[in-house]
């Protein structure tokens, strides 16, 4: 009974498992592949690889891609061919036919073999006979796949492990891919993997289990019983008793040996029902602790272990939520693969990092760890990347062999990794792979993806899922990598082809080359890369390619050798290099022999030719030396003609310079002899006016001044003109305020045009800046030109100035202004509108007579105006007045930039304050007096120490003012001594008065006593805080701030001294402060003008005085004229002076200072003028 239930069992088993038909890719060639005749009789393969048919109609050979038939005209004995052999050591093709015997290959050739060979081969039992027994197990193997009633003559494996079969009268066929078999089957699988030893499951689209194992016809399918949930399997648990499917998630099964669900484990369904429904499973991975990874679409991840479930999606780490492969190495880290975005791991701590591997991410489709650790990851259309030792490595089908750059699958197998791609397969391992299929293998098509398993055994193989059916990979009958032979087979010479080993050497010119090679194998070219490269011209080994010619456009005379290797695929090792020699004759001109002729020729040539020319030269020396004689006569006459004439012309220059000296020494001569002794005239008359005088006195001194003021304008415009003349007039940029240049013009001209019954409106655009950069002394030279003539000419009606803003004329352009001066007066007639702008000239010679002028003021202004960058015009008619315009280009200023024009009002001290002045310096003293008396002070002068120490013990003083520099006692023994009397400095004030800012003088003065100490020129509320603070007194009322008398306008720019005569000018000029003057005589012109009066009567006689030798007594004179010269801001002056005063002091043996004193008289000299002109402009009515 047990025996019949177990013979039972088995046959149930066995009617289960029912085996799969088997069929292999065989290829047939005939007539539409280029062979002629469909009756093959024998086949061999020589050492170069070939495949030669015998045929009835000739020999034929096969190279892979071509058939090429060898007849009698090639040297065959017969046409009809029936055996075939191969000569071991010689390699020989033996050809036996039907009727003439035999046949040899001779090189590229044939011949009849002769008697004695043909005894050999008889003795030898003469040609193989054919394989009946492979040809029989052949036939019975592959008979279903040929035509019926097909014959096979002869079976052949190739030295690639192909199968080629001869037939009679069905062609040739090859059996490709060996290694590969399709099992079909009617079930439509859609996942595979590996299950007990020796099985593999499988899940199809229906919803049921498969599974699938070795028999020995192949592959056998067993039926399981379907699960319970329905819908498509997309995936199965390798070596696990789950499956996922499309629509219902996870689910488990019994199969084989695996183990029984537990509960609480990853496999118990209570624990899989935590898992979300409808969920469409991609793939499932297991980890060393026991967990479970579910990669979904749409839905990220799950993690399910110990009954816990984790979810994983984009918010947590992952790149995308359409995982479509999970793997866990042995590390522990956990792969995720995605579409469009790369791979995101988890690493061992819990976080995640993502690798993009290219810019824009990469197609991740499949992921295997092998068994050296190296994680692959396959992707759609940029191959495989390999991660090892940190680092991802990238793999194509261009650098590394792959069959695609379209990877679907991975397996992990003993001979490598197995890399499924669309209809193709690679196999390989770290450093390449190799394509393991052919090129259009119908067998491997519709491959579905990461359907692959392994089955193991002695004689593993890979089983693929595909849509006919299963795909069985015997890995072990794959031919191993190796070493390819490679000849040369034919060379093209100018498009003609020849046989490379009997090329002869070409003729001497350039030659076009391509050589054509093949591998010694019979498979399809597109398997096999080749490396090339021509000795003598290029060392190096090209790129491999998969062409197999390599093409050479010109090639020059020389020796020359062509080599190439060949392999399959990026794994194999190079094969043995093939060689073919050629040598290209060189050109005769390029020989030796050539050259030394071509010498010898050239210097024969030389030599003739340095002969024929140095005979014609002797000739031609002969005629061009009396042709020399005759011109040098010529030419001394025109010598000694041209000499006379630059003779000439250097008088003429030189009485032109001379004559333009003497007017610029003339003028600055007579400018300085007429200035000084008018200088004189008009501060007298000015001081003379400040007197009490009758009316008729007044009439005298306004007589006296005007004259003074005409006949110094006259100067100064000649002066002027000179120096525009000469290019020497400079102009300054300062801000200013425009607005109170006109209105200071509209007061200098106020009292003119009243007296003559005239109006004199100004008018100001709104759109004019308040303050702008420039120059406003030549600006209001200008206007004061215009405006006087405008006045002179004119004696009904009046004038108007009007000032307009001028639009920029581009982008880059400056905004202007524009000044127009319009007067009511005789005009001009239109003939003179444009000699009234030349020197020296008016409209017509009355004019000069009835109103005066030198005709230079029009020049001036015109000249000044185009300095500004800018043009002047005029627009007049001859009875009814004219409008003189000129336009100059103007920056805006920030109106707070401009120097204000108010001066601190300081009350009185009330009562009195009583000082007392110690200074020997007339100038100082009357400074410091003016200044004082305004304050309601009453002041003791002494003329030194001596003198200040006595007047303090007769008189009482509130405080002391004393020079630190003075003749008979200095201020320091002066303060010592009234230190001494006064030891209380409450009681006493001591106040000391230098030229020096140094701080050791400062240290001098409060050692000697002193309260403190001031720098001259003193700032008035500076002097007057310090008196202040020291004698604790009080001013009457605070200080305010009101506007200081209006400074006397400028007319022109100071008229220049005699050092500024037109000429080189001394380098560094410097104008008086003004403005420092005018603050320290807090607003008062007369005080200035006193000042100023002062400086011009001590000044020369102290600069006499710096004459003196280098002692104590030159550095007192340099100090008090260094004082002086600090009232007018002169700095430049000052700092010379301080140099004289300090070198005269400490080396009093007389150091060199003549290159400092003449700089003093220079810059003295300068000051002056401008000094006399403030005196006569202040002294001007109105």
């Amino acid at each position: 009974m047990r025996r019949l239930l177990l013979l039972l069992c088995l046959f149930a088993h066995l009617a289960a498992a029912q085996p799969l038909p088997a069929r292999q890719f065989l290829r047939q060639f005939g007539a539409a592949e280029g062979l002629s005749q469909p009756f093959i009789y024998a086949l061999a393969q020589d050492s170069a690889g070939y495949l030669w048919l015998g045929t009835a109609e000739g020999l034929v050979r096969f190279d892979g891609t071509n058939f090429q038939t060898f007849t009698t005209r090639e040297g065959l004995a017969e046409d009809f061919v029936t055996r075939l052999a191969v000569e071991p050591g010689t390699g020989r093709l033996w050809v036996g036919h039907y009727q003439s015997g035999f046949s040899v290959s001779q090189g590229r050739a044939f011949r009849r073999a002769g008697a004695a060979e043909t005894r050999l081969l008889s003795v030898a039992k003469g040609l193989p006979a054919p394989d009946t027994a492979r040809i029989g197990q052949f036939r019975r193997r592959y008979q279903p796949a040929l035509p019926p009633q097909t014959v096979i003559s002869a079976v052949l494996r190739d030295a690639e492990g192909a199968y080629w079969l001869a037939t009679a009268g069905a062609g040739l066929w090859r059996l490709t891919d060996p290694h590969i078999t399709l099992f079909a089957t009617s079930k439509r699988l859609s996942a595979l993997a590996g299950n007990a030893p020796g099985s593999i499951m499988a899940g199809t689209a229906a919803g049921q289990l498969l599974r699938i194992e070795a028999s020995v016809a192949g592959l056998a399918l067993q039926s399981l019983a379907a699960p319970a949930a329905s819908g498509p399997i997309t995936v199965l648990l390798p070596a696990g008793p789950l499956y996922g499917t499309e629509t219902n998630g996870v689910r488990p099964y019994l199969a084989g040996s695996a183990s029984p669900r537990q509960p609480g484990s990853s496999y118990d369904p209570a624990v899989l029902a935590a898992l979300p429904g409808r969920l469409h499973v991609t793939t499932l991975a297991r980890d060393t602790a026991g967990g479970l990874w579910v990669g979904t679409l749409g839905d990220g991840a799950f993690y399910l272990r110990a009954g816990r479930l984790r979810h994983y999606t984009t918010a947590t780490g992952l790149l995308h939520n359409d995982v479509y492969a999970v793997l866990t190495d042995r590390q522990g880290r956990v792969w995720f693969a995605s579409h469009g975005t790369g791979l995101a791991v988890l690493e061992t701590g819990g976080e995640f990092r993502s690798y993009r591997l290219l810019p824009g991410g990469i197609d991740a489709t499949a992921l295997a760890q092998d068994a050296t650790g190296r994680v692959w990851v396959g992707t759609e259309g940029d191959g495989l990347f390999c991660f090892e030792q940190g680092r991802f490595r990238q793999f194509t089908a261009r650098n590394s062999g792959l069959a695609s750059n379209y990877c679907y699958g991975l397996l992990p197998t003993p001979a490598g990794l197995l890399v499924q791609h669309r209809n193709a397969l690679s196999l390989g391992r770290g450093h390449g792979f190799r394509p393991l299929t052919t090129p259009g293998n119908p067998l491997v098509q519709e491959l579905l993806p990461n359907a692959m398993a392994l089955l193991p055994g002695p004689q593993p193989a890979a089983v693929l899922a595909s849509r006919p059916g299963l795909l069985r990979v015997a890995l072990s009958r794959w031919p191993a990598t190796t070493h390819t032979a490679v000849s040369v087979t034919a060379v093209e010479v100018d498009g003609a082809r020849r046989d490379p080993g009997t090329l002869p050497e070409l003729a001497a010119r350039p030659h076009h080359l391509t050589w054509f090679f093949r591998a010694a194998s019979l498979a399809p070219a597109g398997t096999w890369q080749y490396q090339y490269r021509l000795r003598g011209y290029q060392p190096q080994w090209s790129r491999p390619s998969s062409l197999a010619e390599a093409d050479f456009p010109h090639l020059e005379a020389g020796n020359y050798q062509f080599e190439v290797r060949a392999r399959r695929g990026a794994e194999d090792h190079w094969g043995a290099v093939a060689a073919a020699p050629l040598r290209i004759a060189t050109p005769f001109w390029q020989t030796a022999w050539f050259a030394v002729l071509s010498v010898a020729a050239v210097a024969g040539g030389v030599w003739g030719f340095t002969r024929a020319r140095t005979a014609t030269l002797r000739r031609q020396k002969l005629r061009l030396e009396a042709t020399v004689q005759e011109r040098t006569a010529e030419l001394r006459q025109q010598k000694a003609e041209t000499e006379q004439t630059n003779a000439d012309l250097v008088v003429a220059r030189d009485a032109a310079e001379a004559s333009r000296r003497a007017k610029a020494q003339f003028l600055a001569n007579m400018s300085h002899e007429i200035r000084t002794p008018m200088n004189a005239v008009i501060g007298l008359s000015h001081l003379l006016r400040n007197t009490p005088i009758n009316g008729e006195q007044q009439e005298y001194l306004e007589a006296i001044q005007s004259s003074s003021q005409n006949l110094l304008v006259i100067i100064n415009d000649i002066l002027d003109s000179s120096k525009m003349e000469a290019g020497k007039l400079t102009l300054e940029q300062a801000p200013f305020r425009l607005p109170a240049l006109v209105e200071r013009i509209g007061r200098m001209f106020r009292f003119a045009t009243e007296a003559k019954g005239l109006y004199f409106h100004t008018e100001i655009s709104p759109e004019v800046p308040a303050a702008i950069l420039g120059d406003p002394v030549r600006l209001n030279q200008v206007l004061v030109n215009l405006v006087g003539n405008a006045v002179k000419f004119t004696t009904r009606g009046g004038i108007t100035l009007r000032v307009e803003l001028v639009a920029p004329a581009g982008p880059e352009a400056a905004a202007g202004l524009r000044f127009g001066i319009r007067d009511t007066g005789i005009g001009i007639a239109a003939d003179k509108l444009d000699s009234i702008f030349e020197d020296f000239s008016q409209a017509n010679a009355s004019t000069t007579r009835q109103y005066g002028g030198t005709g230079l003021g029009l020049s001036i202004a015109r000249n000044l105006v185009q300095l500004h960058g800018g043009r002047l015009w005029v627009e007049s008619e001859e009875g009814a007045g004219s409008t003189f315009w000129f336009e100059i280009p103007a920056r805006p200023a920030d109106p707070a930039t401009v120097p204000p024009e108010a001066a601190l009002v300081l009350p009185p001290f009330e009562p009195p304050l009583r000082v007392l002045v110690a200074e020997d310096n007339l100038l100082n003293q009357l400074v410091a007096r003016k200044t004082l008396e305004a304050w309601n002070v009453r002041v003791t002068l002494a003329d030194n120490g001596r003198l200040a120490v006595e007047a303090a013990q007769q008189q009482v003083f509130d405080a002391v003012l004393l020079d630190v520099q003075m003749p008979e006692m200095d201020g320091y023994e002066a303060a010592r001594q009234l230190r001494a009397l006064f030891p209380d400095p409450q009681r006493l004030p001591l106040i000391g008065l230098t030229a020096s800012a140094l701080p050791e003088d400062r240290v001098l003065a409060l050692a000697a006593g002193m309260n403190d100490t001031l720098a001259k020129p003193f700032d008035p509320a500076v002097l007057y805080a310090r008196l202040a603070h020291y004698t604790g007194r009080t001013p009457a009322d605070a200080p305010t701030s009101a506007p200081s008398p209006a400074t006397a306008p400028a007319l022109a720019q100071p008229a220049p001294g005699p050092s500024e005569a037109p000429g080189p000018e001394a380098p560094g000029p410097e104008a008086p402060d003004w403005t420092l003057l005018e603050e320290l005589a807090g607003g008062n012109e007369a005080f200035i003008c006193q000042i100023i009066a002062t400086f011009l009567a001590q000044a020369p006689q102290m600069a006499e005085q710096l004459r003196l030798p280098a002692d104590a007594a030159l550095s007192q004179v340099a100090h008090k004229l260094r004082g002086q010269a600090a009232y007018f801001g002169l700095e430049q002056l000052g700092l010379l002076l301080e140099t004289v005063e300090q070198q005269a002091r400490l080396t009093p043996a007389g150091p060199d200072l003549a290159d400092q004193l003449a700089d003093i008289h220079r810059r003295l000299h300068h000051v002056y003028p401008l000094l006399e002109q403030r005196l006569l402009i202040s002294s001007t009515p109105g």
